[in-house]
C-alpha cells in the first residue's frame, strides 16, 4: 500500500515538475534583411530590434553586402513577435572611421517594425546626418 501511494506521489510530482518547466515564454520569429547607407550596402552595422514591452532585444550584424539576420540569444535566431524600435549603428571598435548615420536611425530612432509569426524580411535604407 505504501509503495503504491509513494508511486502516485512521485508520479504527481514528476508531472507537476514537467508542466512547470515547459516552454511557455515569448514567441520568436525569423527576422533578416539588408541595410544600405545612402543607397550603398552598409557593412559591419549593428541592427537591434528592441521590443516595445522592454523584453530582451535581438541583434545582428551586417555582412559586406549589408545583409543581417537577428539572433534572440545564443543558438536561437529571430526576434520576439510584436512591435519593436529598430536602431542601426556602426561601432568605432569595428570601423576606423564609421559613417555618421542620422540620429533618426539610431540614438533617436524613428524606425518601427512589427514582427509577425513566420518570416520577417525588413530592409532599411539609412542616410548620413544632414541628408
Amino acid at each position: 500500500m505504501f509503495a503504491t501511494l509513494r508511486s502516485i506521489i512521485l508520479a504527481t510530482l514528476l508531472c507537476a515538475l514537467l508542466i512547470g518547466c515547459s516552454k511557455g515564454g515569448k514567441q520568436i520569429a525569423p527576422v533578416h534583411g539588408r541595410v544600405t547607407l545612402d543607397g550603398q550596402p552598409l557593412q559591419n552595422a549593428d541592427v537591434e530590434f528592441q521590443p516595445d514591452d522592454s523584453s530582451r532585444a535581438s541583434r545582428g550584424r551586417t555582412d559586406a553586402d549589408g545583409r543581417y539576420e537577428l539572433a534572440y540569444k545564443v543558438g536561437q535566431l529571430g526576434a520576439i513577435v510584436g512591435p519593436h524600435t529598430v536602431t542601426i549603428t556602426v561601432s568605432h571598435e569595428l570601423v576606423r572611421n564609421p559613417p555618421n548615420i542620422a540620429a533618426r536611425f539610431n540614438t533617436k530612432s524613428e524606425l518601427k517594425r512589427d514582427v509577425k509569426p513566420g518570416d520577417n524580411p525588413f530592409d532599411f535604407d539609412v542616410t548620413t546626418e544632414g541628408k
